[in-house]
């Protein structure tokens, strides 16, 4: 049986992979680091963290660095060895504040109809992927961590879209995840005024995942990011895909989508491990197979 998104089958096939194409990437024992100017990897197997790194600048995104994720994610997509990606802002005071607003004028319009690919990479990547995040988090700092599986953030961390205080909207995925989430109501007050929302209402209104203390983000994203590396990871590529198709999808489509990608599974070596490892008592051996 062909897998649920029609992939043909190697060893087997997997659902909605993404290639590398570019960035900082290519898999070098753990734990490891690549970097660029602004990003940086650290692997440390299971769990590959991406490091927005430009603190001066409040961890702003330039186009140069945004180019950069679409590489960077398809690299950690095709390492075995690695079972959960992270993201987070360095320097304690903002996961990302945005793009870089005095590159704005320079951006013709026609630059700006693919852009929202870029942060679309973090949503396409078939591995889970959390934002961690502590501090400010607007523009499309926002728009690339709702593109990401879960948001773990500190108490003292800020969101908003403040874009349409500079005449413009969100445009990288921002209006229609953010409505998703938490709904019409609350997405046009939230985004028509800019108003900033702090962590504890964020998570009230489904926004983000978790809220956890300002000292807790390091605990609360290793145990979720363990909590996901133990499971087998074809069933959790699978149920991304699945969960990400479906809700966009009419529901005949969705459950019919849901039948195809469970009997795919029952015929990988890890579902048999599964079911053996539950049968003998003992924890599991998952291969990705």
């Amino acid at each position: 049986m062909k897998d649920p998104a029609s992939h043909p089958r190697r060893a087997p096939a997997e659902p909605g992979r993404v290639r590398a194409s570019g960035g900082v990437g290519g898999h070098v024992g753990a734990p490891h680091a690549d970097r660029s100017e602004f990003l940086r990897v650290e692997r440390r197997d299971p769990v590959a963290t991406i490091w927005i790194d430009r603190q001066p600048k409040m961890n702003t995104m330039t186009v140069a660095m945004r180019n950069e994720f679409p590489g960077i994610f398809g690299a950690l997509d095709g390492d075995d060895a690695v079972r959960v990606i992270v993201i987070r802002g360095a320097g304690g005071k903002a996961f990302s504040a945005g793009g870089d607003v005095a590159e704005f004028l320079t951006l013709a319009p026609a630059d700006l109809e693919h852009w929202g690919d870029t942060l679309t990479s973090a949503e396409r990547c078939r591995k889970p992927v959390i934002a961690a995040i502590d501090g400010f988090t607007m523009g499309a700092g926002l728009e690339l961590a709702l593109a990401c599986d879960f948001r773990v953030a500190t108490r003292r961390s800020e969101f908003a879209f403040p874009e349409v205080r500079l005449g413009m909207i969100p445009g990288s995925g921002g209006t229609q995840r953010a409505l998703r989430l938490i709904g019409m109501t609350r997405g046009k007050l939230f985004m028509m005024t800019g108003q900033r929302i702090p962590a504890e209402r964020a998570e009230a209104w489904g926004l983000i995942t978790e809220c956890v203390a300002d000292d807790g983000l390091d605990a609360a994203v290793e145990t979720l990011a363990k909590e996901l590396s133990d499971k087998a990871p074809l069933a959790l590529r699978t149920l991304k895909m699945v969960l990400n198709r479906g809700i966009e999808a009419p529901l005949d489509t969705a459950l019919e989508l849901e039948r195809k990608a469970y009997a795919w599974l029952r015929s990988t070596h890890d579902y048999e491990e599964g079911v053996r490892s539950f049968l003998e008592k003992r924890p599991p051996k998952y291969t990705g197979r």
